[in-house]
């Protein structure tokens, strides 16, 4: 049994759809609509349950008789390792959509006695840690530099609203990662621009997430820069005015009025020898999440994934991820596009 805690949400219900056959125990805070999502979504193919992922005595009946506990709910920078305890208690695996480094921080202190937790497996962060690590395979030796963007239109969810507006700790703006450490304001944001795989012009911003980081240094990158991608400035001139998920997910709504949904994650690995480009389009990013959080629990139903508290960034493959994602995405890879710069760099030279 699989329990997917946030079942019927945009996440969870893309993860559901592609596990219903393995067998999955469908839970969020309202039990008529997993009854229904079970019911119109699944054909009937799993088990409805309420759960209440802020309350311990309801996660622990949810987790009860579980193999692998999913959880897709949020916001992640509130719910923490609240689900991953519940479920390491009754005896689960744990998967996480999200979870980012505080939940990996608190469950790491504690472990996972002696069974797996992976956080961080969805889009992002997650895809966005493992890709490049499939781009440095092709790579040929010497000092590497890494160019990511990713964003596009798309829906807003309220638990997504509220990890956009609570995250911003996690990560900063405006900084580039160069020799072994993060670099302060080195970046400035590209308004109107033009990016292979996007239509139209875009505003491109800069913001190194802890992921980011964590990747940079895995790899040994000599520079990295990452992009949150934006089409209209709504989202971004919001977000530093209101404290509501749900205005933003308004304002989310209005971007998108009469326009069609779509979603890029472009990476380009630079060396001395090579450039490597993969770029990956969905129209649904949700979807894409949901993809990447059933490839991860089908993994552990595999036995692929050691014991011990993982981000999935490093312990996934990313050729069999890729090969996953393919029913949801357009995937290229090639090594045909030229060097991406969409603003020019204020590096300094020596101490800064």
């Amino acid at each position: 049994m699989i329990g997917i805690v946030g079942a019927y949400g945009a996440v969870g219900g893309a993860a559901a759809r592609l596990l219903a056959d393995h067998g999955v125990r469908i839970g969020g805070r309202d039990g008529a609509s997993a009854r229904r999502f079970v019911r119109d979504e699944l054909a009937g193919r799993g088990e409805a349950c309420q759960v209440d992922a802020y309350d311990e005595t309801s996660l622990a009946r949810f987790c009860r008789g579980c193999r692998i506990v999913v959880n897709c709910a949020g916001p992640s920078y509130l719910l923490l390792d609240r689900v991953a305890r519940a479920a390491l208690a009754a005896g689960a695996d744990y998967v996480d959509a999200a979870g980012d480094d505080p939940a990996f921080a608190l469950l790491a202190l504690t472990g996972a006695a002696g069974r797996r937790a992976v956080l961080s497996a969805g889009m992002l962060p997650g895809l966005t840690g493992l890709l490049p690590r499939h781009l440095a395979r092709l790579a040929g030796g010497g000092p590497l530099r890494l160019d990511v963007y990713t964003g596009g239109l798309d829906r807003l969810t309220p638990a997504a609203a509220g990890d956009y507006l609570l995250a911003g700790g996690h990560g900063e703006a405006l900084a580039g990662w160069r020799d072994g450490g993060r670099v302060s304001r080195a970046l400035t944001p590209a308004r109107d621009v033009e990016l292979p795989y996007f239509p139209g012009l875009v505003t491109a911003y800069p913001f190194l997430s802890a992921e980011a980081e964590r990747v940079a240094r895995e790899l040994g990158l000599q520079e990295a820069r990452w992009y949150n991608v934006l089409t209209g400035d709504r989202v971004l001139a919001t977000a530093s005015t209101v404290s509501s998920a749900a205005d933003l997910t308004r304002v989310a709504e209005l971007e998108m009025a009469g326009r069609t949904p779509y979603y890029v994650l472009l990476f380009q690995l630079s060396g001395p020898h090579s450039t490597h480009t993969l770029a990956l389009r969905a129209a649904d990013s949700y979807e894409l999440s949901g993809a990447v959080v059933a490839h991860t629990a089908l993994a552990m139903l595999r036995g692929a994934i050691e014991p011990g508290v993982h981000y999935a960034d490093s312990v996934l493959d990313p050729a069999l991820m890729l090969a996953d994602l393919e029913p949801v995405a357009t995937i290229v890879l090639t090594d045909a596009v030229p060097r991406i710069d969409v603003t020019a760099p204020i590096f300094e030279e020596g101490a800064l």
